[in-house]
């Protein structure tokens, strides 16, 4: 017999999960809640819809997709059904909060988890193609929960590993740095190329294609081993050079990254190189 849940938002995340999972055979998408009024893709997935939390029906696990700030809100609300109970799995997908926002039902007896997707959901359909293979986190309040949250992520095919909720926020400040930071890097290189005039999408692709290049090393090697560049070669004159390109506030960006690449490729370096190096960065102006 399958196994039913509810999904509390439809968003992106709410819409693909309501989408991704009953594709599984395992489990079927009992109800959704939108206050919008807001339904799941019709070429995708068809449930009954109700605008308050209040009218969910007893189901197995109740999936809520709402933003980081209004999980402790729904909690409180899903506190209030009268058939929530220990054989009720009740789930957050915040990579930042911990399964702590959720602790409203456990007065109930419902048990508790966490389900980050390590992925971008950027659009509906792309998200429901592609989802399936990549990594999420789980967290669970009990050995019971976290069955039942490993069985919902291998039903959306994922590949699961578990977090300690004493390590989330860390956890989701290293994810928050390769994603984001990463586009702040990548827009920093495209404003050095500005007075080349290059066509914007040139520009652009000059920047990609290296980045990409750089994660695909990544995935196969260690950072320090992945590094390439006049850093990592000890090039002192070719940083000189670069230094003396640019404008002052572009001197100071890229001197705070070439400080830390340092850091990173200081085993591949000799220490008369890193001198040389660290030398070159502090003739820029005030460290």
């Amino acid at each position: 017999m399958k196994k039913s849940f509810h999904i509390i938002g439809l968003g992106r995340v709410g819409q693909t999960f309501a989408t991704v999972i009953p594709q599984s055979g395992r489990w079927r998408l009992a109800c959704a809640v939108s206050r919008s009024g807001g339904g799941v893709r019709e070429d995708h997935a068809v449930c009954p819809i109700v605008p308050r939390i209040g009218l969910l029906p007893r189901a197995d696990a109740v999936l809520v997709c709402t933003p980081d700030n209004a999980i402790e809100e729904a909690a409180a609300e899903l506190a209030r059904l009268p058939w929530l109970s220990a054989q009720t799995l009740v789930v957050h997908f915040s990579g930042a909060k911990t399964i702590g926002a959720l602790n409203a039902v456990v007065k109930c007896g419902a048990t508790i988890g966490s389900l980050h997707p390590v992925f971008a959901f950027a659009d509906v359909a792309q998200s429901v193609r592609l989802l399936r293979g990549n990594l999420c986190a789980l967290e669970a309040d009990g050995a019971a929960a976290m069955a039942v949250l490993r069985d919902l992520a291998d039903a959306a095919g994922l590949r699961a590993f578990e977090i300690p909720s004493a390590q989330k926020a860390r956890y989701h400040a290293a994810l928050s740095a390769a994603s984001n930071f990463s586009v702040t890097l990548a827009a920093f290189a495209q404003d050095l190329l500005r007075p080349l005039n290059l066509p914007e999408p040139l520009a652009r692709d000059l920047v990609c294609n290296l980045l990409r290049q750089s994660v695909d090393n990544l995935s196969r090697l260690p950072p320090v081993q992945a590094l390439t560049g006049p850093v990592v070669r000890g090039d002192d004159s070719t940083v000189a050079a670069h230094l003396a390109a640019l404008s002052g506030d572009e001197r100071q960006l890229y001197r705070m990254f070439a400080l830390s690449t340092l850091a990173l490729a200081a085993p591949r370096l000799g220490a008369e190189a890193q001198e040389a190096l660290r030398s070159v960065l502090a003739g820029g102006g005030p460290l």
